[in-house]
């Protein structure tokens, strides 16, 4: 009997255990370490991921347009691993461009371009769960530089803000430079154990209205002067906070013809200065200790301690030294050792880390100007070649055009100085006379991966061009080569008839439908009704006979009488 019991409890305990291996199926997001940003600059961002959460946002630098998605996996044996890779899928999708990818583990995906007006969203499907990662490219430059010349430079004060704060989840002021209504980009800092700020912003017009959003988001109504809802930052990357204000004033009185967008960078402790190594503030002159061999120097890390540009502190000589001629701040007396580039040249060092360089007049080939920083960068892959035209409309006659020569290459130069990029990257195109007013219509081929049409409507504005060029300017328009050269008409398809068809096809219609209705019941009526009716002669007697009986019987006598009566 024992015997018995102990072989039922055997098999109840094996179908037990097998059914709880049926029921427990190990999934792939356990086997996840994280998921990574990887940033066309070579710096990557770790999300703070858990498989519970669904949704993130991350904000990237400006100079950063392409991102790459990597999720390392880790399992105890290979052999399930391969199972659950097989039977559970890795996918990465972009709605936005329709785009699919499959992901391999611990591999970055393709490149994905990132916009700066709109977030771009990347969903992951891991197993049967799906993630969205919410990513915008900030306006902000890696190395603390946001747009030149900065948009709130050129908004009247109807149209900016008197003051903006941001506050943590302890009511603690955000690490912040003193904040201009003149300048639109900052980076702050919150403690590690602050989870979220608060934005408190108030305009200089009473009437105008703010609104903020988080990484990209949708834009929130924000009240002057009262704190907006919590916005959680991240402990990995930034987390970009942008206030816009909208002023109906100004907009009515013609002052301005967009809002204006602050942004801000918010990162967890202290962000310093890339010169900094320790620092207590993100401000140049907030350093506690330097990278060497950079000296500080009234909390200044600089390449130099002197006071004049174009010079060096030399160690060795214990002076200010004069920079080699080609730079315009440097590290020592070297040509390689450029900090700062004069203008119309380039930085250009060994890799994209490396703040000392050499100035050089055009990008080696291969490398463009990246107009946020004048750096020669090395295009990112995938990145597409943005190639468009520039149509500025001078203010001056064909005859002054045309006398003139050096003012082609004046307005050339100058061109690629206000879009500050190499004089390699523009090229003239052609000229024509201007239609629609007095004027000559300059036509410029523009050739740089990191300029597009949309930044240069959004960051050069007409006074920027106005006050840099030799002749005064009235128009300045971006072109793309199909909007510059229309493409000729397809070839027409062939016609289904040709003309001699369409006029025998007429022909035909008009005797079907006009000359047989007109023969069939006019001409035919007509000639009836003037011909005697003659019957056939083997149908004569029984058409009399007919007659006669249906003819009335007054009639017949009435003709009988007539008949009797004519002489013979």
């Amino acid at each position: 009997m024992n015997t018995k019991l102990g072989h039922i409890a055997t098999v109840f305990h094996c179908v037990l255990l097998t059914s709880s291996q049926s029921v427990i199926t190990p999934q792939l997001t356990d086997f996840v370490w994280g998921v990574d940003l990887q940033l066309s600059i070579g710096k990557t961002v770790s999300l703070e991921w858990t498989p519970d959460v669904r949704e993130y946002s991350v904000a990237v630098p400006y100079d950063a347009p392409l991102v790459a998605l990597r999720v390392p996996i880790a399992s105890p044996e290979e052999s399930e691993k391969e199972t659950i890779l097989q039977t559970q899928s890795l996918t990465m999708r972009v709605p936005q461009k329709n785009l699919v990818f499959a992901l391999a583990p611990g591999v970055p995906s393709q490149w994905v371009e990132i916009s700066t007006n709109m977030s771009t969203e990347l969903t992951v499907e891991i197993g049967a769960k799906i993630y969205r990662i919410r990513t915008i490219r900030a306006l902000i430059a890696s190395n603390g530089r946001g747009q030149y010349p900065d948009p709130a430079l050129q908004i009247p004060p109807l149209g900016t803000l008197s003051g903006l704060v941001l506050q943590d989840s302890f009511g603690a002021k955000a690490r912040m430079a003193w904040f201009t209504p003149r300048q639109s980009f900052y980076y702050a800092s919150i403690g590690y154990e602050a989870r979220d700020v608060r934005v408190v912003a108030t305009p200089n017009d009473p009437e105008a209205t703010l609104s903020w959003r988080r990484d990209g988001g949708k834009w929130d109504n924000l009240v002057s002067g009262l704190t907006s809802p919590p916005a959680e930052v991240s402990s990995f990357g930034w987390t970009l906070i942008e206030v816009r204000v909208q002023s109906a004033t100004a907009e009515a009185l013609g002052l301005i013809t967009k809002p204006l967008v602050y942004q801000i960078a918010v990162t967890k402790d202290v962000v310093c200065h890339p010169k900094c190594r320790v620092c207590n503030g993100p401000l140049e002159n907030d350093c506690l200790a330097c990278f060497a061999p950079l000296i500080l120097y009234e909390g200044r890390c600089l390449y130099t301690a002197c006071q004049e540009n174009g010079t060096y502190f030399d160690l060795q000589k214990v002076q200010c030294s004069t920079c080699n001629s080609s730079c315009q701040e440097c590290q020592d007396a070297g040509s390689s050792s450029c900090t700062v580039c004069p203008p119309f040249r380039f930085l250009l060092t060994a890799s994209e880390l490396d703040v000392v360089g050499e100035c050089v007049a055009t990008c080696p080939f291969g490398f463009y100007v990246q107009p946020a920083n004048r750096q020669c960068q090395r295009v990112p892959p995938n990145l597409p070649l943005d190639h468009f035209y520039i149509r500025l409309t001078l203010r001056t006659t064909v005859e002054e055009f045309t006398e003139q020569q050096d003012l082609w290459k004046q307005v050339l130069t100058v061109s690629a100085e206000v879009l500050a990029v190499s004089p390699t990257d523009v090229k003239f195109h052609r000229w024509d006379v201007s239609r629609q007013s007095i004027g000559i219509q300059y036509y410029i081929e523009v050739n740089n991966p990191f300029l597009t049409r949309n930044d240069i409507k959004e960051r050069i504005p007409i006074d920027a061009w106005f006050a840099a060029m030799p002749v005064p300017i009235d128009g300045v328009l971006t072109l793309s080569e199909r909007q510059l050269y229309k493409p000729p008409p397809g070839n027409l398809p062939e016609p289904l008839l040709q003309p001699w068809g369409w006029v025998i096809l007429g022909a035909a219609a008009g005797i079907v439908f006009i000359l047989f209705p007109m023969y069939h019941f006019y001409f035919i009526r007509k000639y009836f009704e003037k011909t005697r009716y003659k019957p056939k002669q083997d149908n004569k007697e029984a058409f009399i006979e007919e007659i006669l009986n249906r003819a009335p019987e007054a009639e017949i006598k009435k003709i009988a009488h007539s008949t009797d009566r004519t002489p013979q």
